[in-house]
């Protein structure tokens, strides 16, 4: 073989392998070409859906086109046919296109004019029918792929040029952002402009400014998360934090619409919901319980007052005539419900879907209606439970409640004795017929007594916890020198019952002539006996001289003596005596508790007796403060059983689709089930059409609650977030769909929101993580060059500065002015007197005083109607509607309330006695200067300047302290929180 022959054959099997080579790795890598089904969803339907669809789908497409479906895409019509495959100039759809008519005002681009064209042209191959419209977002629109419907995913923390500028990685992902813009973060706030920023938000009250002091000389990050702890484990934290979720809740305590009945014992949900986040309850269990607690614990208190959110909204008890506008009125009111349900746990406005599509949303009608099915057993109504023992913060508060009664009651009988009015025609009450020479002017006098709880003829009279009697030393002209007041004690049956207590109390004379001692029961008209009183006695103490002494065992008996009940001993009624004067009916009471010793009983008079009404404006005020108390102590005191407005569940029916929302036109059933479009989590509950209530809301709330669920944890990150800085990562908090707002921080939203799940839900963890950002803790001063750039805000370059809430403006008055009544949970206090005009009900405000009506904001009876003049100044919600998101206003009327309102005055009133009874126990005459000093740190948590000290004082001569505190509860400076 030639060298030539040779080099030919090595030349022809290069080739040869070559071309095997490309074969083989034609058929290994090669993918397969694609069909137009496979082209057309790929590249036609997106532009359809996002562009096109909104107008033309659905039942009533616009201009009768639908372009959802090939049948209907391709209809022809007189003018034409829509789509002619291969025929552009046939193709009406290319014509309106082409001419940038369709869509109107945002037309296809020049590369989506092009894909359409090239389709028809190449023979305009249709893909799935139909097309699901929801499958891409537009700019129109949201579709399967929006942001919030997406599953969490972990982004990485950003890499910072300054980390000494960071504390956490909230910081690190916050300063990249400004950085970008040429921002720069703002420096940290004072010490004391931290401290109080960090009260407002946790608890709503001011610090105490020994503690802004304490941290003005140690301002530690140990300093700082030693108060940040000491807050999120006070019991104000709950009380802060539940008003922000009653606010998004809707919670109200009347029904709302034409009659707006009260609803008495809706204040357990209110309440359950302080104790949630005092305990830091899981956010998952927090979720769970509110849609289904009455089924995840039945037959429970707990489990009742949880649901309270299901069923917080209006309630229209006016239902029509037929049965089509009752199931219109119950379709209306399962809207309101999974409207709120679905917004405030999954920021989606499902309830949009009722009578077609969501325009905004990638939510069906037929899902829309497969949601309320899985809450259509939810009614309104009460549930009674056998009431729990007493726990220690109940016991305190009806202990509180009982005291305060019993001083006010006190004080109101006193000022009509002294008046000379006859209090009542049936309690029993006496008076020595002869003075007793027991006033020497300057003496000291030791009364002393024995008391023990009593009971006549059956136990409905028996002494109960809230009765006692009253001794008063009085002159002649009724002038009262003391007057002290004790409780027997309740009646516990048998003859330890009639164990008697010793009881003293001293008085000092006034030389104004002899005086006399009078007995009398409290509380009056009660049914019940007061106590048993024995050996009362009057000591003169320096010459240990008995001035008065009696044993009642002279009492002249005029009647047939009975037994009292339990302890057998003899009681003898409408006795005499010639040493007392009474009245009441039958006089005098006595019991025998020992053999020949007696003992007075005093009876509270019967219901309805006549009690001289109250006439003085002051009497007015405090017999409306007693009836208020008095229901306090009714709900409290519930022996058996205990009544909580909350979901009466009943057995639901098989829900069907309602075209266009009518109920004349049900159409489909349903399964109940969740939202497709929420990704990783499944809508199917596994439950049938005809599943119950309680299968259908637990499937519901763990499906709402799933820790795949994305929406459901970036809503909660996003409400605590708000509250810390004055707006959230997504401004609109109930709302994370198309209408909503855009994140300004998205990979710090989900960041938060898998470290919200990683940490057990635990909401406190939460709080603690951010208040220790440096970007919560930096000034809120203005910036003009970076206002410029970022006016408002969003990217944090500073802490946004805030108005305090009305709220928290009464609470932190009430607190600085030293008269904030702390007693937890129950019933609220009420500010409305209520009028009946039947069947309605109208709530007129008025103005009580007293400690009772002191407590803090979130205890208000919080009816829908008239509401308080202080608070609606300061935007406090509406109850009637959700309100995620509180409207700030700036008005002339809020300087008025603030100047004029009668609390105000009260409260300048009561800071300017508090500052003068501080200082009188520091020094003997504390002089304005040191006045001064006291209500500018009270008040504003600081000195005031040399200057301002000045300006006040000279204003404290002129115009008084209470003027001055006054002002400084009208300063800007206590208003905003910096």
């Amino acid at each position: 073989m030639t060298q030539l022959t040779r080099a030919l054959l090595y030349v022809v099997a290069v080739i040869t392998g070559l071309c095997a080579a490309t074969e083989s790795a034609r058929g290994q890598t090669s993918p397969p070409a694609k069909t137009g089904a496979e082209t057309f969803d790929q590249t036609i339907a997106p532009i359809l859906a996002a562009q096109c669809l909104t107008c033309h789908s659905g039942p009533s497409p616009k201009g009768k086109l639908d372009l959802s479906q090939k049948a209907t895409a391709f209809r022809a019509s007189k003018d034409g046919a829509v789509i002619v495959a291969g025929d552009l100039e046939k193709s009406l759809l290319w014509e309106q296109i082409d001419s940038d008519e369709m869509p109107p005002k945002h037309p296809l681009s020049a590369a989506e004019k092009k894909t359409i064209r090239d389709w028809i042209v190449s023979g305009a191959e249709w893909g799935s029918d139909p097309i699901d419209p929801f499958r891409v977002s537009s700019s129109r629109r949201a579709g399967y792929d929006w942001w919030s419907l997406q599953p969490l995913k972990q982004p990485s923390v950003p890499m910072v040029d300054d980390p000494s500028w960071s504390r956490n990685e909230i910081d690190r992902f916050i300063l990249t952002a400004p950085k970008k813009q040429g921002i720069s973060p703002s420096p940290p706030a004072s010490p004391r402009t931290l401290v109080r920023r960090l009260y407002i938000d946790l608890i709503g009250l001011p610090p105490p400014v020994e503690v802004m002091d304490h941290f003005e000389k140690n301002p530690t990050t140990a300093a700082w998360e030693k108060l940040v702890d000491d807050l999120l484990a006070s019991k104000e934290y709950g009380e802060r934090w539940a008003r922000h979720w009653l606010d998004v809740v809707r919670f109200g305590e009347s029904d709302g619409y034409e009659y707006n009945s009260p609803r008495e014992n809706a204040w357990h949900y209110r309440d359950w919901v302080i104790r949630a986040f005092n305990d830091d309850m899981p956010y998952d269990e927090f979720t769970r319980m509110q849609i289904a607690g009455d089924v995840i614990k039945p037959n429970t208190l707990e489990g009742a007052a949880a649901v309270g959110l299901l069923v917080a909204g209006t309630h229209n008890k006016v239902l029509g005539v037929n049965a089509a506008m009752k199931l219109a009125a119950r379709h209306d009111e399962l809207e309101e419900v999974a409207g709120t349900v679905a917004q405030t746990f999954l920021g989606l406005t499902v309830h949009c879907a009722r009578c077609h599509d969501h325009k905004f949303e990638p939510i069906t009608t037929g899902e829309y209606y497969s949601f309320i099915a899985a809450l259509d057993g939810v009614n309104h109504g009460e549930t009674k439970f056998r009431a729990p023992s007493p726990s220690q913060d109940v016991s305190k508060q009806r202990e509180a409640l009982i005291s305060h009664r019993t001083e006010l009651h006190k004080q109101l009988v006193e000022q009509m004795l002294a008046q000379n009015e006859t209090i009542s025609t049936t309690a029993n009450q006496l008076r020595t017929n002869d003075p007793i020479d027991a006033n020497d002017k300057g003496k000291t006098y030791r009364v002393s007594l024995k008391l023990a709880p009593s009971t006549w003829a059956s136990a409905a009279q028996a002494t109960g916890d809230q009765d006692g009697v009253t001794i008063q030393i009085v002159e002649k002209d009724g002038t009262v020198l003391a007057s002290h007041s004790y409780r027997a004690g309740a009646w516990n049956g048998g003859k330890a019952a009639a164990t008697f207590q010793s009881q003293t109390f001293e008085y000092t004379g006034d030389g104004k002539g002899p005086a006399h001692i009078r007995l009398l029961p409290f509380p009056l008209h009660s049914g019940r006996f007061g106590g048993a009183v024995d050996d009362l006695e009057i000591v003169e103490i320096a010459s240990k001289k008995t001035v008065f002494a009696e044993t009642f065992d002279e009492l002249k008996q005029r009647n047939t003596p009975g037994k009292q009940a339990d302890t057998g001993r003899r009681v003898f009624f409408g006795a005499v005596s010639d040493r007392w004067g009474s009245t009441g009916t039958n006089t005098v009471h006595a019991v025998e508790h020992a053999d020949g010793n007696l003992a007075l009983q005093l009876f509270g008079g019967e219901p309805g007796g006549l009690l001289v009404k109250a006439q003085s404006p002051e009497q007015k005020k405090q017999q409306a403060e007693i009836d208020a108390l008095d229901r306090q102590l009714s709900a409290l005191n519930s022996a058996s059983e205990v009544a909580v407005y909350s979901v009466v569940a009943r057995n639901p029916g098989i829900m069907r689709v309602l075209l266009r929302g009518e109920v004349t036109q049900p159409a489909e059933e349903v399964t109940p089930g969740g939202i497709t479009a929420i990704s990783n989590v499944s809508p199917s509950f596994g439950i049938d059409k005809a599943a119950s209530d309680e299968q259908r809301r637990k499937s519901l709330a763990n499906w709402i609650s799933h820790r795949d669920n994305g929406p459901f944890h970036r809503v909660m990150v996003n409400r605590i977030w708000q509250q810390h800085f004055g707006q959230g990562i997504v401004t609109s908090p109930s709302d994370l769909g198309f209408s909503g707002g855009r994140p300004s921080h998205p990979h710090l939203l989900d960041w938060l929101a898998i470290r919200f799940r990683e940490d057990g839900y635990s909401i406190k963890k939460m709080h603690k993580r951010i208040v220790t950002s440096m970007a919560y803790q930096q000034s809120s001063q203005l910036r003009p060059q970076a206002a410029a750039i970022d006016g408002g805000n969003r990217f944090l370059w500073r802490q946004n500065p805030r108005r305090i809430e009305g709220e928290a403006l009464r609470d932190s008055i009430l607190d600085i002015a030293g008269q904030l009544n702390r007693i937890p949970f129950g019933p609220g206090y009420r500010d409305v007197k209520i009028v009946e005009v039947p069947p309605a009900f109208y709530y007129m405000p008025i103005d009580p005083i007293g400690s009772e009506f002191n407590r803090r904001t979130i205890y208000r009876w919080n009816i829908r109607g008239q509401r308080s003049a202080l608070l609606d100044t300061f935007d406090c919600p509406d109850p009637s509607t959700r309100t995620p998101t509180r409207m700030v206003t700036t008005t002339p009327s809020q300087a008025l309330s603030q100047w004029n309102d009668s609390f105000i005055l009260r409260m300048s009133e009561k800071l300017s006695e508090r500052i003068i009874s501080e200082l009188r126990g520091q020094e003997k005459a504390p002089g304005p200067q040191q006045q001064v000093i006291r209500a500018w740190r009270l008040v504003l948590g600081r000195s005031p300047t040399a200057e301002e000290s000045a300006k006040s004082v000279r204003f404290v001569e002129e115009h008084g302290l209470p003027l001055l505190c006054r002002v400084l509860f009208n300063s800007n400076e206590f208003v905003l929180i910096d």
